[in-house]
Parts: structure tokens; C-alpha cells; sequence
């Protein structure tokens, strides 16, 4: 001003047009406000403070969205949980990816990879010569009776382990020490290592547990060491032939080898574990394995040659098998909460039309686009915090159920818990779902005609296809929910008929396992069982104790039961048939009263009888899939086979019924009984079970096989008993737990689209109001409203289930693995899913068709 004073304008006149050209004050002081810092945090909490305000004054719509969103971020947060503790937590062992299996395998008796170790020859000049390994050790899986104090005895998980198995593993005692070179030596390996349950369980946890002596299968051992809570390898069900139910090691002993143990190499035992050298791929280990076993193999006997290895991840065996199963729960929950996600999506386009009003009036008193987005995204955010909030709770109740539910053969499963990682992970969700769930509505509610606004006083004003949107979201919903259906539906038809698969057994029967040494050499074993005679003279009097109690009708031994998924297996020479001797089939032993206690029946020949013992022919059994596989006439009895060249020919004496002995959702293969009083084999784990056919209640016949057994030795354990009714349920459990839980969630993907589409219609008939007044006003009748709203609800039905059902139809392919004789592109499921949806659909319907119906016309044209 004072310059345009000097260049002669009144001072009037000055004033005005320089602030005219600077702008008025209070204009630059705004801007000044603008560009300070902290303006954009004071703007958030303004968003805050007006979104809670609004959340709070409508709380039937911000409990019905939390609601719905923590019921998705709940679900999928307890799946994450339980897919941490599986697939992503560290195992307890050292840099785990670098540990790897040998497995042996023998292409000339089509025998794959997997469960069968090295040769122990092998095995130590492998390790003297390897350049890619840091360590090898060699274990054998086993179980043994554990006595303190003459109290009673508890079979107990373990292991026979190398000097090298926990530095191998990286793994450190939670106190005292592991085992040494000194130990490894035949007259010093009388130590053992305990694990942490152990300790706390049998040994309560003692501060002064170093140096107590423990009886394991009747010989004293020192406890050197106790292992961390977290560390129990081998888990039973790591290995593709389990030795034992479910369950983690607790107890460790040296191995102690003999040097003429240590130069076998004719045998196979235990299996091995080895850490890959720094920078060595697996390839690489591979080829050097591979390369080092065919030169060993050329010191075998030629009958004895053709073995090869091969390297695999030690996370394939641990994880591998269950990670399908993780991803594909992982998968259903994410369909459940993107599902949510959109019903939400639906309630804030609903709400903000709702709304238009107050965001005209935003508009016209200078907020932006930009503003008014920032503002429904941050309630939408705040909606997904509260949600998060709430899915806090229900994931701690879905969890629980989760590990109610636990099938028992997912490792780790029961380590699942709410721990930093997945709350992480659920606050991220949180923030994602608000986002996901709030960027439609939120551009739809941004876009305002203030011309319109104004022209309709405040009526209308939000542009945009909001009719459009919504419907595009429940078409999703449909869609997603049509495919979860699908999906369920096919497993639900392969669990069903696994359930209906003949086991070939008495579900009633009892069994119970008995062993009674856990050594695998007879230097190891308990003197009193380490010859076959001392081992069959036990058993005898044991069935000879049983037998005559009132309500037992029948009593016999077999070394491995059904669905136990281990049992050995021979090779088979068939005579009169050349080059049959490269087969391998599974065998079992068992006495006469086994097929009588386990109802299986005999179909042709005779069964075992007393003049089958010792010193006599030796006779065999076989199952029907065997006298089919291998004798396509028919004519199988009086048939001679053998396991090798060198043992005597065994004559086939009956044809016994099939058995399911791996899993029920596999054909059962073909079997041999050899005769349990003929085998003069040493027994090396003296591993038997007793099944037992009572009219006596299963507690009674526990207590009688546990009194019978601690008359004959107190230091022999009974484990493992039960109905195998019980093996079947723990054969299913697996899939009753997926099949469960797709169930849930498929039932709640049901319920959340029914929800979507009926709102969606209730919306449409509150936004039609006008036009079906004047279109009844104008003669339309009831009926034809009715038909009209339904027809708006259903189109909106078929188009998702099409849209669902192409996208199954090109899915299904995933789920072939889950699927037990169901095809991928089952009609009957790809018919049900469909018209269950419509029917469920057409009643969520009726409700606002009726209400559209019950309009009153001269009301609406009074109003307008």
C-alpha cells in the first residue's frame, strides 16, 4: 500500500488494492494453517472424532458391520494361527533347512524312497568320506518300559541315537549334557537322556533328576541330561511307516555299535539324518550320495545288490504332508472373510445414500472430493479396528475349538496359539479388510452434484452406479460362496465314503501293544527276551492266562494291526513262477486265534492250528487280493512261496478276507500271515499286539491284559489299548477335521450371502417405495410385485452361482488330492450346491417381496 501511496493513490484507495491482490486476511491465514505441521494430524483427529460420533449415534449399523467383520477376521485369524505353529514357526533345531534324510531304495523290488534307512555300513563310510555333509547321525525310532522305583511301568516314545544326533541337529540340553564319544562305547552306554514332559510327568520335575538311575526294559540306566520343552525327535508321524501312535520322543540312549554291527552291511538299522555342508545344494549332496552307495553296493552280495539313495528335505517329511491341507483351510477362511468384507461393503453404500444430506452439505460448504473420501475411509477404518477388536475373542474361542477338534497327526498343531506374529497378522488384516471393504462405498459417497444437491433441496445429490455396486457385490458373494460350497461338498462325499469302506475288521475287537525290549541288536535287549524262543514262551503264557476268563470268546497275536501304518515287509519267491523273487508284499505273523478275535473271515483252506509250531513245515495264510494279484486261477492253496532262495519253501494253507492296513482310503494289498509259533527269527523290538473278542466291558478286559502281564514281568508295559473302532476314528481324523471345518465355513459363507441378498432387495424396496406405490396405483397387483422383487433377487442368485460355478468347475482340479472316489466334476455336487443356494435365496426374498407387496398406494401419492 505505502508503495502505491508514493506512486499517488489515496490512501484509501491503496489499501483496497493491494488486498485485493495479496488476498484477504483471513484467506491467508488459512493457507498459513494449511501448510503448518501438524495441520494433517489435526485433521485426523477431526475425522476421528466425527466418525465415532456418527459410529455411535447409528448403532445398529455399526454393531451389525463389526459384528460381520469379526466373525471373517476372527475365523481366518484362528486358520493363521494354527498354519504359524505348523508351517512358519521355527522348528527347534538349528537352521532346519539344511537338514536333510538318506533314504535307501532298491529299484529291483519297486520299493520307493522313504522310511527305509542306509545300510549301517553305508552309513559310517559314507560319513568317514563325505565332502557334503557337516553332520550324519543315525537313530532308530523305538519305544521301552520305563520303571522308577518299582513303581508301575510307562511305555515311553524313544530313541536309539549316534554320538553326533543333537549336534546334528543343533539342539542343547535345557540342562546337563548329552552323549559323548565315551558313551557310545558297549560297556558305558548304560546313560540316557530325558525329555522335558518326561521329567515334569514321571520324575516330577526333580532338581537333583541328574544321576537317578531309571529302569528301561528291566536294565538300570543314569539320566545324564533333560532336553527343552519344545524338543521331542523323532515325531511318530514323521516317517512314512509310523513305529508307534502319534507322539514325540522323550527318551534318548546311545546306539553303541559294535564294530562288527558297524560293518554290516546287510542290514538297514535305523534311519539317517544329516546337515548339508555351507553352499552345498541338495543336488549336489544327491549325486555324491548317490555315486558313494553304487560303489558300496558292488560289496554286497550279488542277491543283496541294487541299492541306491536318495537326499530329501527334512521339512518335506515334518511339514510336507500336512501343508496342503494348511493352504486349503487357509484358503476356505479367506473366501469367508472376503465374503464379510463385501457384505460390509453393501451396509456403507446402503448407509451412505443414507447420508446424502449431510455430504452435500459438506460439498457445498468447500470440502473436496479428496476430503470427503479421507473422512468415509477413516471410519471404515475405524469399523475394521473395532472389528479387529472384537475378532480378538472369537479367535481365541475358534482356536480353542480348533484344538478341540485336533486330529492328532497334524505336528505341532497343539503348539497354535495368540502370539505376537498372529496378532500382528490380525492387525494387519484389520487394516487391510478396512480398506478392502471401504474404498467402493467411500469413491461412491465422494462423488458429489452439488447442482442436483441443490436443485432437489437437499434430496438427492451422490451420483455413481450405486444400484450397480451394490449388486456387483452380492453377485461376488454368491459367487465366492457357490465355490466354498462346491469344494465342501466334494470332501463331505469323500469322508463319507471313507467311513463306508470296509475295514475287513471288528470295529469292537481290543487291542493292546506289548513289547518288550526296545533294543534292535540282542546285546541290547533285555536278557530275558533276547532270543525268539524267550520271546514266544512270554506270549504263550500270557494267551494261555487270558483264555480262560469267563467273557473272553477269543484271543491271538499279530506283530502289527490294522491301520497301524507299519508292519513289515518280504520279498516273494512263488515257485513255478520265475523272476518272481523281486516282489515285495507285506507280512505279518499272527497265531490261530487272531482271525477269530478280529472276525476276519476265512474264506477258503484251513487256519493255524497246534501241530503248527517249531520244527514242522512251515504254512502260511494269504488274503484274497494276494490269491488274485498272484494267482489269477484261483488255484492258491497248495501253493509253495518263500521270502529268498536260502529258506525253505512255505506251503499256503487258507485264503483269508482282505484288511485295510495302511489307511481306509487305500485298496488293501496283498498280504501274508506267517504262523507266530514258527518264526525262529529274532524278534529284534519284541513289538506284539494282543487282540482280544469279549462280551466284557473294555475296562474290565484292560484291567485283566494288566494284571496278566505284571504277574508274568512288572517291568513289561501295556500301551495303546483300545477298540478298533478307535483306529478307524483316528484313521478318519484327518479328514473329519477338514471336512468339519469347511463345513463351518461354508456355513457361514451361507449365511453372510442370504444376509447380502436380502438386504440388498430390502434396500431396493425402501429406494422403490415411490414407484411400486404408483405402479400398484396404477393397477399392478400384489402377486406382480412379488414377482417383480424376486425376480430382481434371483437374477442376482444365478448370476453368481454361474459365475460360481465356472470358477469351481476350473478349481476342482485342486482339490483331486482331498477327493476319495469322487470325481473332480461330481453332477450330483455341481447340481445340489446350485438349487440349495436358490431355494435358501428365495426365502431370504420373500420377506421384503411381501413387505414390497403391502404398500399402500394412496399413501405414496399423498406424500409425492
Amino acid at each position: 500500500a505505502a508503495e502505491k501511496i508514493q506512486r499517488g493513490m489515496k490512501p484509501e484507495d491503496a489499501l483496497r488494492e493491494a488486498r485485493q491482490e495479496l488476498g484477504g486476511s483471513e484467506q491467508v491465514k488459512e493457507s498459513v494453517r494449511d501448510t503448518r505441521m501438524g495441520r494433517s494430524f489435526d485433521t485426523l483427529l477431526q475425522d476421528l472424532r466425527y466418525g465415532l460420533r456418527m459410529l455411535v449415534k447409528h448403532r445398529s449399523f455399526t454393531s451389525v458391520t463389526i459384528l460381520t467383520l469379526a466373525l471373517g477376521i476372527g475365523a481366518c485369524t484362528a486358520i493363521f494361527s494354527l498354519v504359524n505353529a505348523v508351517l512358519i514357526h521355527s522348528l527347534p533345531y538349528g537352521n532346519a533347512q539344511r537338514l536333510v534324510y538318506l533314504w535307501g531304495e532298491n529299484s529291483r523290488f519297486h520299493m520307493g524312497a522313504g522310511g527305509i534307512g542306509l545300510h549301517t555300513a553305508d552309513f559310517f563310510d559314507l560319513k568317514n568320506r563325505s565332502h557334503s555333509f557337516a553332520n550324519m547321525t543315525l537313530f532308530l525310532p523305538t519305544t521301552y518300559n520305563v520303571t522308577v522305583k518299582g513303581e508301575q511301568t510307562q511305555r515311553v516314545w524313544a530313541a536309539r541315537v549316534g554320538k553326533d544326533f543333537f549336534s546334528t541337529l543343533q539342539s542343547a540340553p535345557e540342562f546337563g549334557r548329552v552323549f559323548n564319544a565315551g558313551d557310545e562305547q558297549p560297556n558305558n552306554n548304560h546313560v540316557a537322556v530325558i525329555g522335558y514332559a518326561l521329567w515334569q510327568g514321571m520324575f516330577g520335575g526333580r532338581a537333583d533328576i541328574l544321576g537317578r538311575a531309571v529302569r528301561l526294559d528291566g536294565s538300570l540306566y543314569r539320566i545324564v541330561g533333560v532336553m527343552p520343552r519344545a524338543f521331542g525327535f523323532p515325531h511318530s508321524s514323521d516317517f512314512p511307516r509310523r513305529y508307534e501312535r502319534n507322539q514325540a520322543a522323550q527318551l534318548w540312549v546311545p546306539s553303541a555299535l559294535s564294530p562288527r554291527e558297524k560293518a554290516n552291511r546287510l542290514a538297514v538299522d535305523g534311519i539317517v539324518l544329516a546337515r548339508l555342508m555351507r553352499g552345498v545344494t541338495l543336488q549336489q549332496a544327491e549325486a555324491e550320495t548317490r555315486t558313494a552307495v553304487a560303489r558300496f553296493d558292488l560289496l554286497r552280495i550279488p542277491p543283496a545288490r541294487g541299492w541306491s539313495a536318495v537326499v530329501q528335505p527334512f521339512l518335506n517329511t515334518a511339514i510336507g504332508p500336512v501343508r496342503p491341507l494348511m493352504w486349503l483351510l487357509l484358503g476356505g477362511v479367506s473366501f469367508v472373510l472376503l465374503i464379510a468384507c463385501a457384505n460390509a461393503a453393501n451396509l456403507l453404500l446402503a448407509r451412505a445414500v443414507n447420508r446424502a444430506h449431510e455430504l452435500g452439505m459438506r460439498a457445498a460448504l468447500g470440502a473436496g472430493r479428496g476430503r470427503l473420501l479421507r473422512q468415509m475411509l477413516t471410519e471404515s477404518l475405524m469399523l475394521s479396528a473395532a472389528a479387529g477388536g472384537v475378532g480378538i475373542g472369537l479367535a481365541y474361542l475358534f482356536l480353542h475349538a480348533l484344538l478341540t477338534l485336533n486330529p492328532g497327526d497334524i505336528p505341532r498343531m497343539q503348539d497354535a496359539a495368540l502370539n505376537l506374529r498372529v496378532l500382528a497378522f490380525l492387525v494387519a488384516i484389520s487394516v487391510v479388510t478396512g480398506i478392502v471393504f471401504g474404498i467402493l462405498p467411500s469413491l461412491a459417497a465422494a462423488r458429489v452434484n452439488l447442482a442436483e444437491f441443490l436443485k432437489t433441496g437437499g434430496i438427492r445429490g451422490i451420483v455413481g452406479g450405486r444400484k450397480l455396486m451394490k449388486n456387483a457385490l452380492v453377485v461376488v458373494q454368491v459367487a465366492l460362496t457357490v465355490v466354498l460350497l462346491t469344494g465342501t461338498g466334494l470332501l463331505l462325499q469323500s469322508y463319507i465314503n471313507v467311513l463306508s469302506a470296509p475295514t475287513g475288521f471288528s470295529s469292537s475287537t481290543i487291542a493292546a501293544n506289548i513289547q518288550l525290549s526296545g533294543g534292535f541288536y540282542a546285546n541290547q535287549m533285555n536278557p530275558r527276551y533276547n532270543s525268539a524262543q524267550k520271546q514266544q514262551t512270554f506270549f504263550r503264557e500270557l494267551l494261555d492266562k487270558l483264555k480262560p476268563i469267563p467273557g473272553i470268546q477269543a484271543a491271538g497275536l499279530i506283530n502289527a494291526l490294522p491301520l497301524s501304518n507299519s508292519g513289515g515287509m518280504t520279498l516273494l519267491q512263488i515257485e513255478g513262477q520265475p523272476g518272481s523273487n523281486h516282489r515285495l508284499v507285506q507280512a505279518r505273523t499272527i497265531t490261530a486265534g487272531y482271525l477269530s478275535a478280529m472276525q476276519i473271515p476265512l474264506l477258503k483252506g484251513r487256519n493255524f492250528n497246534k501241530d503248527d509250531r517249531s520244527g514242522q513245515p512251515t504254512v502260511a495264510l494269504v488274503n484274497e487280493a494276494f490269491a488274485k494279484t498272484y494267482f489269477p486261477n484261483g488255484v492258491a492253496i497248495g501253493r509253495h512261496i518263500r521270502g529268498n532262495p536260502t529258506l525253505p519253501w512255505t506251503t499256503i494253507v487258507g485264503i483269508t478276507g482282505n484288511v485295510r492296513t495302511k489307511k481306509l482310503d487305500a485298496a488293501p494289498p496283498p498280504q501274508i500271515y506267517r504262523c507266530f509259533w514258527q518264526t525262529q527269527v529274532l524278534t529284534p523290538l519284541a513289538n506284539d499286539y494282543i487282540s482280544i473278542r469279549s462280551s466284557l466291558p473294555k475296562a474290565v478286559i484292560i484291567s485283566e491284559v494288566r494284571a496278566a502281564v505284571r504277574s508274568l514281568d512288572p517291568n513289561v508295559a501295556v500301551s495303546g489299548i483300545d477298540q478298533m473302532g478307535d483306529r478307524v476314528t483316528e484313521a478318519t481324523a484327518r479328514r473329519r477335521f477338514q471336512t468339519t471345518l469347511l463345513t463351518v465355513f461354508s456355513a457361514i459363507a451361507m449365511f453372510l450371502a442370504i444376509v447380502g441378498v436380502y438386504g440388498v432387495l430390502a434396500y431396493s424396496v425402501r429406494q422403490r417405495w415411490a414407484e411400486i406405490g404408483i405402479r400398484m396405483a396404477l393397477g399392478s397387483s400384489r402377486i406382480s410385485v412379488v414377482r417383480l422383487v424376486l425376480r430382481e433377487g434371483l437374477v442376482l442368485v444365478g448370476i453368481g452361482v454361474l459365475i460360481g460355478s465356472a470358477v469351481a468347475l476350473a478349481s476342482t482340479r485342486l482339490l483331486s488330492g482331498f477327493l476319495y472316489h469322487v470325481p473332480a466334476l461330481d453332477p450330483i455336487t455341481f447340481t445340489l450346491v446350485p438349487v440349495f443356494l436358490f431355494v435358501a435365496a428365495s426365502v431370504a426374498c420373500l420377506v421384503p417381496s411381501y413387505r414390497a407387496s403391502t404398500i399402500d398406494p394412496m399413501s405414496i401419492l399423498r406424500h409425492e
